[in-house]
Formats: C-alpha cells, sequence, structure tokens
C-alpha cells in the first residue's frame, strides 16, 4: 500500500503546473468519499491532490497548481470548516495568474454559509453568477438519481462546452444559478424543473414555483483565468450515473483548454468584496507561505489494492449460495407473522430487526416477548439480526464535543462509562435475545446513520482528547500545554500544528481496541456470532471505522448493508486497506423499483455487491419480483 501510494505522490510530483489539480474540502471528508469527485478530473488528465487535514488555501499552492476545486461546507447547518478572509485572498491572486477556480456549493438544507460567502466573492469578481437560495426538484429524473426529487441534468447544446453530449444526466443536489448572459450556462435542468419554498412541506404549503431549463453548472471567463461554478453533489454524481460521469469528464478536459473559452461571457468590472452582515462571523486567519508540515496530500483516485488470495474474507455458505438477501425492520412483535409471510415470498434469508432500547431491559416481560419471538422464528430458516440503533444508546458518562468546542447530543466517543455501562451491555443483551437457542441468532446489528452523521467533525471531549494526545508523540512540555486549552481550541490549535491527521487515526484506532475486545467476549459465548452495520452511505467518521475494524476479521467479515450504489468492491478494497474486512449489501426499496428493473439489477447487486437488504416489507406481489432476483 505504501509503496503505490509513493509511487502516485512521486509521479504526481513531476507533473507540470498546468496538470495539477487542488482538491479542497472544507468538510474535510474522508478520501474514500471525496473519491468519486476526483474521478474524472483524474480521467481528463489532471493529478488531484488532496490536502483533507488542512482545508485551507497557502501561497506555495499558488505556484503548484493552476486548477482548484473548492467544496464547501455544511456550516451553519453542519459540522465543517469555512472559507476564511485568507481564502478568498488566495483565490483572487488565482485569477489574477490565469488560473481556474472550481466552486462547489452544498446545498439541499446545508451549507448556507459558505454559499453567501462565495456569492459575494462572484460579485466581487464580476462574474455574473449567483447561487440561489432554495433546491431544485424536478417531476422527471435521470434514471439513476439517488433521490426522486433530485432534477435531471441537461448539456447545453451549442454552449461553450460543445462536447458534453446532449443525454440527461443525473445532477444530484443542486441549486439555481443565476446568470447574467446565457453564454455562461453549461448544463440545465428539464422543462419540468422547480423550487418549493423552505417554508413549504412537501405536501402543503405555498405552491412550487417552476423553474424550468434553470442553470446549474455555469462559468465565467476572467482575462487569462476561469470560474466554474457548481454543487458539491453534481461534481459526485459521476460514482451513480455513468453519464453524468461522461459530462465531467468532457468539463474536465475543456477546464484544460483555455482556447476554448472564448464562447463564455467575460467578468464585468470587479467591485469591491463586502462581508458584511454574514450568517456567521468569518474568519480573517491569513494566508499562510505553505500548508502544516504534518498536513501531507494523497493523490486520488486511491490505487485499489490487491488481495492476496489467501487473504480474502471467508464468505459464510449461506451468502455464497444466494446472497444476503435481507429484510430490515423495526421489532414489533404483532407484526411478526406478516414480515415473516413477506420474506417467505420474498425468498429472503435473513431478517434484522430493531430492538428499543428500553425492551433490552432483562425483565420477565421482555424474556416471554423474546422467547415467543424466538420459538416462531425457530420454524423457519431465517438468520436472525436483532439490532440497535447507536443514536439511541445513552450514556451517563459524559457528551461529545465537536470541533467548536460545543456538546453534540452523542456520547463521548472514548469515554469508559460509554463503552461498559451502555455500549458494551445493549450487545449483550441483543446476542441473549436467543434464549435457550443462542444459534437462532446468526449476529448482531447495529443501525450506524445518526450516530455516524453527529460523530463526523467531533472528537474533543475529555476523553478523546486524552487518548488522541498520548498518541502524538509530543514531548511532556508540550503535551501538557496542549491539555491545559479550552474544548474550543482545540481543533483549531491541532489543524494549524499539522497533526490533526494523527490525532483522529489515534482515535480510530483506540475505538478498533476496544470493539475487538467486545467482540470476543462475545464470541466466546456465541463462537460463530457476526457482526453487521447499516447505514445510508459507507461509513467514514473515525468511530464508525473503529467499530468496522474492531468487529471484523478475515474468517468473520463485517456485514455492511448500505444504500450507497457507489460502495461495491471497490470501497471493500480501501476498507481493506485500512483493516476493515467487509462483504456488502445495498439497499433496495421495493416500492419504488419497477417490474422491469428487477432482472438489470442483478450486477449490481450479486457482482458489486455481495447482495441485498430492503428497508421495509412490501406486498406479496412485489415479493414475488423480488424472488426473481437470484443469484
Amino acid at each position: 500500500m505504501r509503496s503505490a501510494l509513493l509511487s502516485a505522490l512521486l509521479l504526481a510530483g513531476c507533473q507540470p503546473q498546468s496538470r495539477r489539480l487542488l482538491l479542497v474540502d472544507l468538510a474535510s471528508a474522508d478520501p474514500l468519499v471525496i473519491e468519486a469527485t476526483a474521478a474524472p478530473w483524474d480521467a481528463a488528465g489532471y493529478a488531484v491532490e488532496y490536502r483533507r487535514y488542512y482545508p485551507h488555501l497557502a501561497r506555495q499552492d499558488l505556484a503548484r497548481y493552476r486548477t482548484v476545486i473548492v467544496l464547501g461546507g455544511s456550516e451553519p447547518e453542519g459540522l465543517s470548516d469555512a472559507l476564511t478572509i485568507g481564502d478568498l485572498a488566495i483565490l483572487n491572486e488565482w485569477m489574477r495568474r490565469g488560473g481556474v477556480v472550481v466552486l462547489a456549493y452544498a446545498g439541499a438544507g446545508e451549507g448556507s454559509l459558505d454559499r453567501w460567502i462565495m456569492n459575494r466573492w462572484l460579485a466581487a469578481q464580476g462574474a455574473g453568477i449567483a447561487i440561489g437560495t432554495q433546491p431544485l426538484e424536478d417531476t422527471v429524473r435521470a434514471a439513476a438519481a439517488a433521490s426522486p426529487r433530485e432534477p435531471a441534468g441537461v448539456p447545453l447544446p451549442w454552449s461553450a462546452l460543445d462536447n458534453a453530449g446532449f443525454a440527461p444526466f443525473a445532477a444530484g443536489r443542486t441549486h439555481v444559478l443565476l446568470v447574467r448572459d446565457p453564454r455562461q450556462v453549461l448544463a440545465r435542468t428539464t422543462a419540468t424543473a422547480f423550487t418549493r419554498p423552505s417554508s413549504a412541506a412537501p405536501a402543503a404549503g405555498p405552491a412550487p414555483a417552476a423553474r424550468p431549463h434553470a442553470a446549474i453548472v455555469a462559468a465565467s471567463r476572467v482575462n487569462d483565468g476561469l470560474i466554474l461554478v457548481a454543487s458539491r453533489s453534481t461534481l459526485a454524481a459521476s460514482g451513480v450515473d455513468p453519464r453524468t460521469r461522461d459530462f465531467l469528464v468532457a468539463l474536465a478536459r475543456w477546464t484544460r483548454r483555455p482556447a476554448e473559452w472564448a464562447n463564455v461571457a467575460p467578468t464585468t468590472t470587479p467591485a469591491p468584496l463586502t462581508l458584511a452582515s454574514a450568517p456567521r462571523p468569518i474568519a480573517v486567519h491569513p494566508p499562510p507561505l505553505a500548508p502544516p508540515t504534518g498536513a501531507a496530500v494523497v493523490v486520488l483516485p486511491q490505487p485499489p489494492v490487491p488481495i492476496p488470495e489467501d487473504a480474502r474474507p471467508a464468505v459464510p455458505g449461506w451468502i455464497d449460495r444466494q446472497g444476503m438477501r435481507v429484510l430490515w425492520t423495526r421489532y414489533t412483535p404483532s407484526d411478526l407473522d406478516s414480515l415473516l409471510a413477506f420474506v417467505d415470498a420474498a425468498a429472503l434469508n435473513a431478517l434484522a430487526t430493531v430492538v428499543p432500547v428500553a425492551a433490552l431491559a432483562d425483565t420477565l416481560g421482555t424474556r416471554n416477548v423474546f422467547r415467543l419471538t424466538a420459538e416462531r422464528l425457530q420454524t423457519t430458516s431465517l438468520r436472525w439480526f436483532p439490532a440497535v440503533v447507536l443514536a439511541e444508546i445513552r450514556s451517563e458518562g459524559a457528551d461529545e464535543l465537536d470541533r467548536r468546542g460545543d456538546l453534540v447530543a452523542i456520547p463521548c466517543g472514548l469515554d469508559s462509562l460509554f463503552w461498559r455501562g451502555a455500549l458494551r451491555p445493549s450487545y449483550h443483551a441483543l446476542a441473549r435475545l436467543g434464549g435457550a437457542r443462542p444459534d437462532l441468532i446468526a449476529g448482531v446489528a447495529v443501525d450506524l446513520d445518526a450516530a455516524a452523521s453527529r460523530y463526523r467533525g467531533t472528537g474533543f471531549c475529555d476523553g478523546d482528547y486524552r487518548t488522541g494526545l498520548a498518541a502524538l508523540g509530543l514531548d511532556r512540555a508540550e503535551t501538557e500545554r496542549l491539555a491545559a486549552l479550552p474544548p474550543v481550541e482545540r481543533y483549531d490549535t491541532l489543524l494549524e500544528r499539522g497533526v490533526l491527521g494523527r490525532y483522529y487515526e489515534a482515535l480510530e484506532a483506540s475505538v478498533a481496541e476496544r470493539a475487538i475486545t467486545l467482540r470476543a467476549e462475545l464470541r466466546r459465548s456465541h463462537p460463530d456470532l457476526r457482526f453487521a452495520v447499516r447505514a445510508t452511505d459507507a461509513p467514514s467518521d473515525w468511530f464508525s471505522l473503529g467499530l468496522l475494524r474492531g468487529f471484523s476479521t478475515r474468517d468473520a467479515p463485517v456485514l455492511l448493508w448500505t444504500r450507497d450504489r457507489r460502495g461495491g468492491r471497490g470501497v471493500l478494497q480501501h476498507y481493506r486497506a485500512r483493516g476493515i474486512v467487509a462483504l456488502s449489501a445495498v439497499g433496495l426499496d421495493a416500492e419504488r423499483v419497477s417490474a422491469g428493473e428487477w432482472g438489470r439489477l442483478r450486477p449490481l447487486v450479486f457482482s458489486e455487491h455481495d447482495g441485498f437488504w430492503l428497508p421495509r416489507a412490501a406486498t406479496d406481489s412485489a415479493g414475488r419480483l423480488i424472488r426473481r432476483l437470484a443469484k
């Protein structure tokens, strides 16, 4: 792994400035998440470098890179960094030097601070582009869109980007771009796109406003340079839709050909930059000459690490024969018979039931309920995975702190009381639900969704902070100085010292050590017990990754159930390089899959993944269609 990464870095270092691209993500997402964004630019001939743990610009970047992609953060609605006045100063210089600046805003309910700052900077440049406040929706969507409300994008015929094709593509979550000149538009929505007032609920409120053919990708020429604006969701959608990838590769190639920019409308006279009345205070943060020493770049996409045949994960026989065919549902004893009827109609082989935390208490009533459930399940051939929602497990210990030093409504990830008094008892209770038939339970599952989003951007409670500092290898005096910092200063200090990456690695490793201990305890009484994890996207926060590492082994890989259609073999290879051994199943919503689509899903389900899971039971007729989805 290290030799492959070193070779990639050396190759990138030999590239001329015109081919080097810096990817700055103010959300500091894991490279696993950013790879879909980087892939089209790599395919277009750029050497893409990503500096995760210093998401700001330095003066050195002006000489090294010609193109920069700035992925907007999620503040104030979510946790992230945000553009600073120093970043804007470097972007001004970038334009004066004839570079390419790609502004990729976050949308659909987050990132309003960076959108506001981007709009003020665009206005100061005279770009003639403004990012609208409302997300777009569409009654017609691209077939591969992740959500039914995400609009389809359409390359604009006879635009400056005239080689991007004509096929509609999945555009992801995007807002209206308001442009001064039609020549700035490179892609737009269909005639049926609309915006919904923010005060309106989906089923009520003011009528949606029609926005036919609204611009969603636009550019402006600045002397010898170029400004390009799109949503970060659009730039990441290449992993969802091949047609989106085709458009983005054409777009990336176009940014390398200044001779083809002539048809793009130029900027008007620049105006003074005004940043008064921002939604939150904007950090001044003068740009450094160079990034901190420890804030290394990685080259994206990262090359997959081949797995030797003798190191491949052991696949259980029931998965190898049929693939995972899982129904995920809340535990309701009164609905058990109807659930089992649907499971039989759909030929599923595993049932995951979310058990409320209160029902895990060992009382006479709960023992009787689960005894009856176990007796009913014994009459089937199903593998049972009792599950718990991690965000519902509370602790009497400390709460987590985010990068701003604010409390987050989730337990401190490395608080001993949380593990000893809450997480460990919950897992032991799940494993005991089989009663006298422990073999009835094939494994225990955890829903990471809400917890993973809350752990992102955290890791600064006292328990985390002591563990992370101890792993940095600093001298005693420096460790004591950093330990005395108030929570509000911890993130920024580690960021500016260039040790934030090592700090998060230490937190992840510590979670993994505790999960290994918990796994060993549970498997002493249940040697064949499996661990399963459900999440919308492939987990990438330090706490979730630590759990996955600790719960997985080559002989008993963790079962990963996500909705992310990009989370196939490539993601599992990257996980393996980080010590996580997993088998994956992709989420399918039976109510949104047409009868003709089931056959076409087979390569995704059984080639890219090891099966599928359903978020809810459906009708018997849908069950019969699902039954046809055979390995």
